[in-house]
This record gives C-alpha cells, sequence and structure tokens, in this order.
C-alpha cells in the first residue's frame, strides 16, 4: 500500500535558505511504500523574494504549490493553511529556516510503516554552529539535552512534545490550531497525548495548558514532575561532555530561570498571545 505524503513548510523571509530545504526534500530517497505528492510552501507576508524563488522552481516540478499570503499573519495562519489544503495520507511538516540531513525524511516517515496507531512523530534538531564559541557550547548542550528528555519519553511512551522544526502526522489527527497559538509543536504533542497518543522521537508552554488542559513534558517540566528522571538525562550529559555541561548549567541556568521569570510577568500583562510576533535581529 502506497502512503501519500505531503510536505507542508511556514516561510517568512527565507530567500537565503528556501532554496536548500527544498533541495533536501526532493532529492530524499523515501521508502518504496511513500511518495511525495505535494510541497505546499506557505510564503507569508514575504519581502525578500522567497515566494518568487518557489514560484520559478514549480514551473520545473509540478509537485510545489505556492500559497502567497500579502501580509505576514503568523505561523499558525500558515499551518492552517496548510492543514486545510494538503491530500496525503501523511502531513509532514518543517520549518522554512530548517535544513534536512540525508535521510531525516525517511527515518520520519518510516515511523508509521505498518503501524496505523502511529499518528504522530518528530525529528531530532541539531543547531548550526555559532560564530561564538560560548553561544554555540550552550546552544549544543542545551539541544542535546532537549533531545535526550524526549528520547527518553519516547522509549517509556511518554512523549507529548514534538520538535515544531520537523514533525509528521497521520491524516485527520488535527485539522486546525488556535489562531495566536505559539508552540505548535508542543500543542500537537499534547493534544496526542490526551488522544493516547505518544509522540515518536526519532533519533514549558503555559500557553498548551491554558489551551488543551495539560502541559507538554520537557526537561524543565520534569524537574518538576519526575526529579529522578530529569536527574539521569542531567547525569547522562555530564557522563559524557562533562566540562561542556558544568559549563552550561553555570552559564545557562541563570539565562533560562530570568527568561521563565520574565514569561511570567508577560503573560501576566498579555494572557492573549499575539498571532504576529515582531522579528528580533
Amino acid at each position: 500500500m502506497t502512503n501519500i505524503v505531503s510536505i507542508g513548510i511556514c516561510a517568512y523571509n527565507e530567500a537565503r535558505r528556501i532554496s536548500t530545504l527544498l533541495d533536501s526534500l526532493l532529492t530524499e530517497e523515501l521508502p518504496s511504500e511513500f511518495v511525495i505528492a505535494e510541497i505546499i510552501v506557505v510564503a507569508s507576508g514575504c519581502t525578500d523574494g522567497t515566494d518568487r524563488i518557489v514560484e520559478e522552481r514549480a514551473k520545473s516540478d509540478p509537485r510545489l504549490l505556492l500559497i502567497r499570503e500579502t501580509e505576514r499573519r503568523g505561523k499558525s495562519s500558515a499551518l492552517n493553511e496548510i492543514l486545510s489544503r494538503h491530500q496525503g495520507d501523511i502531513l509532514v511538516l518543517v520549518n522554512g529556516d530548517a535544513r534536512l540531513l540525508p535521510g531525516s525524511l525517511r527515518s520520519l516517515v518510516q515511523e508509521f510503516k505498518g503501524d496505523d496507531r502511529i499518528q504522530l512523530a518528530c525529528g531530532c534538531p541539531t543547531p548550526d554552529a555559532s560564530p561564538s564559541p560560548i553561544v554555540d557550547m550552550i546552544e549544543a548542550v542545551w539541544w542535546r539535552l532537549h533531545n535526550r528528555t524526549l528520547q527518553a519519553l519516547s522509549d517509556r511512551g511518554l512523549g507529548n512534545h514534538c520538535c515544531d522544526e520537523l514533525m509528521a502526522m497521520r491524516r485527520g489527527f488535527a485539522d486546525s490550531i488556535p489562531r495566536n497559538l505559539v508552540n505548535d509543536g508542543a500543542y500537537f504533542g499534547v493534544l496526542g497525548a490526551l488522544q493516547g497518543i505518544t509522540v515518536r522521537f526519532c533519533r514549558d508552554d503555559r500557553q498548551v495548558a491554558q489551551l488543551l488542559g495539560a502541559h507538554p513534558f520537557t526537561l524543565e517540566g520534569l524537574v518538576r514532575s519526575d526529579p529522578s528522571l530529569a536527574a539521569r538525562i542531567v547525569l547522562s550529559e555530564l557522563s559524557h561532555r562533562p566540562i561542556e555541561a558544568f559549563a552550561f548549567l553555570s552559564l545557562a541556568g541563570p539565562l533560562e530561570l530570568l527568561s521563565h521569570l520574565l514569561s511570567i510577568v508577560d503573560r501576566s500583562r498579555r494572557p492573549e498571545a499575539p498571532a504576529v510576533w515582531p522579528v528580533v535581529g
């Protein structure tokens, strides 16, 4: 049985990256049971020619479909366009600023092979190298801890948080999302958990809790709900890269605490999250 795969991309001013992303998708060899039928790109209020690049490439590949939004309406608006239009049995969602390593898409769709109970899966993100050695170290350790957490939860059948950089779902899992949703990966993960589905992971979002009544499991959340598992995850990182891990805890720990405190203040002042966030940098 052939599984039709749709790919959805949300893009805002990604002219420098969109071609690389499309190349990484279109050159991927999928298992024989899967075939890419369409790649839907929602270019939201782009001013750098992202939409024109996709439009030009669509002339030579009919699988490419451009949806041009004349103004920037936020990622949730773009995702709702994709959710309402895609025709595939499996929908793969990938951010416009991401780049897939060889084999990533193949591994992701294989999670759905031969098991109709699998409804939701996500990839394993790794950051690009930063010009700053300190920032590079902090990002690398943080993402390793993040991925170790999701892998540990997936192995225990407790996964309820998706990496929105790359994720996939079966048709009908979700038809729309709230218009002002901030963390779509956490939303889909908790939505699945409430339906008795655990997120398959391929090797504290307060808004999601307000919308669905349950928190996604992240390392910070595990510190409160399952401190022994959180400790094992951190100790695993310490045993593999002790110097980097100690440096990370010393530098990033206070910053993470500060960011959570500021988010609480911001949420108290502005309970309704905006659909479109300002661009920084």
